[in-house]
């Protein structure tokens, strides 16, 4: 453990600052939990990555320490406990995953409206919050388990809203309970891959996510987790989303050869905006002072990625679907029939009905826990500045 002391802010007395000691915290959770030989040199290595993230962004004020080791430990156990599981009952890797439907695109541009839509059909899954949570023993497994697994979601779900309210019209989804859907990086940050904000909201060092350094690796995992909650829950098709595929297209197409992406795209101006209010709801109270995000500088890592993914060969891909978030608000059914038939996949009437059923039901309202109100002009940003920044982009998507 790294000791620093320095002044509080606005007062002569002086706090204890910590940063995380990757090995500590990775080898006496083990030790507690008796699972020391799920250890190896390649997740240690990608534990230290990760805990060097949260030291390069700040040192945690000692009142805030314990409950920040806690929140860390609590994801040693999951991912040691999974290794566990794989050990136990290899069967669980044997499991096979078939033409899975990807919703890929940048934050705010209408990929969980996509992915909730998407789960309507038939035999279709999405990954939840509550056995995303709680992997392990696998969902199905044990019905006292799974009871817990809810219950520990809601609570975190309680716990995230009582600290930032303003989330509940950023995203109305919260009202599922444990069922509220939730994102590929979710998933696969089990793995300590990359700082995946829910799953550290208690350590006040929390940086911004950017994608895991071997995504190929990553991606791998990711398919294991799906073998593992559909291991006893058996599902025919798995709906994914992630909200940095777009940066990840050729890891995600080798893992998963098969997918059918649907690729989000929204015009620059409305989704910066949105993004820069939700992040500052979704970070700023549990950063603390420690809370820092330059518009500017975003504006320019979003350009950087749009080139990069631009570049890609993968963009032209016949498995990519590109759709526009107006149209796909519009109607669902116009935008999605045509891919389904595209992917040799049956658009039932069935299907139809329940798109129809859920895009009329006031319960789901996209403002039904208020309107989420967000500007440029809060963020000093110019609209007409960002549609050049952005121009090739928007023109070829037609935004």
């Amino acid at each position: 453990m790294i000791n620093n002391l320095c002044n509080e802010k606005g007062s002569e007395a002086t706090m204890k600052h910590y940063r995380l000691d990757a090995g500590s915290l990775l080898h006496d959770t083990a030790r507690e939990t008796g699972l020391e030989r799920y250890l190896d040199e390649d997740l240690e290595a990608r534990f230290h990555y990760l805990i060097g993230l949260f030291n390069e962004f700040g040192s945690i004020p000692e009142p805030a320490y314990p409950d920040a080791v806690n929140e860390v430990k609590r994801l040693v156990r999951i991912r040691l406990k999974l290794a566990r599981d794989w050990e136990e009952h290899p069967e669980i890797l044997e499991e096979t995953i078939e033409q899975p439907f990807f919703v890929i695109g940048n934050a705010r541009a209408g990929t969980t409206f996509a992915q909730s839509i998407l789960t309507l059909d038939e035999g279709h899954r999405t990954p939840c919050y509550w056995d995303t949570r709680n992997p392990t023993p696998p969902p199905g497994l044990d019905p006292e388990a799974d009871a817990a697994a809810h219950r520990e979601a809601q609570q975190f779900i309680d716990f995230l809203l009582d600290k930032s309210p303003g989330l509940w019209p950023a995203h109305p989804y919260f009202d599922q309970g444990g069922y509220t859907e939730a994102e590929d990086e979710f998933l696969y940050s089990i793995d300590f891959n990359m700082a995946y904000p829910l799953h550290f909201l208690k350590v006040p060092t929390l940086p911004q996510a950017v994608p895991p350094p071997d995504p190929v690796q990553a991606l791998q995992f990711h398919k294991t987790m799906l073998k593992q909650l559909q291991w006893q829950m058996p599902t025919r098709r798995w709906v994914g989303k992630g909200i940095i595929h777009q940066y990840l297209m050729p890891a995600l197409l080798d893992v998963y050869p098969d997918a059918v992406c649907f690729w989000m795209h929204r015009p620059p101006e409305e989704y910066i905006a949105s993004l820069l209010e939700l992040l500052e709801r979704q970070y700023k109270p549990f950063n603390g002072e420690l809370y820092r995000v330059d518009p500017q500088q975003l504006v320019e890592q979003l350009k950087a990625g749009m080139e990069h993914f631009m570049a890609q060969p993968t963009i032209d891909d016949p498995r990519v679907h590109h759709i526009r978030f107006r149209d796909f608000v519009a109607d669902p059914t116009a935008v999605l029939a045509p891919i389904y038939e595209k992917s040799g996949v049956t658009f039932t009437r069935e299907y139809e009905r329940r798109i129809r059923e859920r895009v009329n039901d006031p319960a789901w309202r996209a403002d039904r826990h208020g309107k989420f109100e967000y500007s440029l002009d809060k963020f000093g940003l110019d609209r007409n500045r960002l549609r050049r920044q952005f121009a090739d982009y928007c023109e070829r998507f037609e935004l």
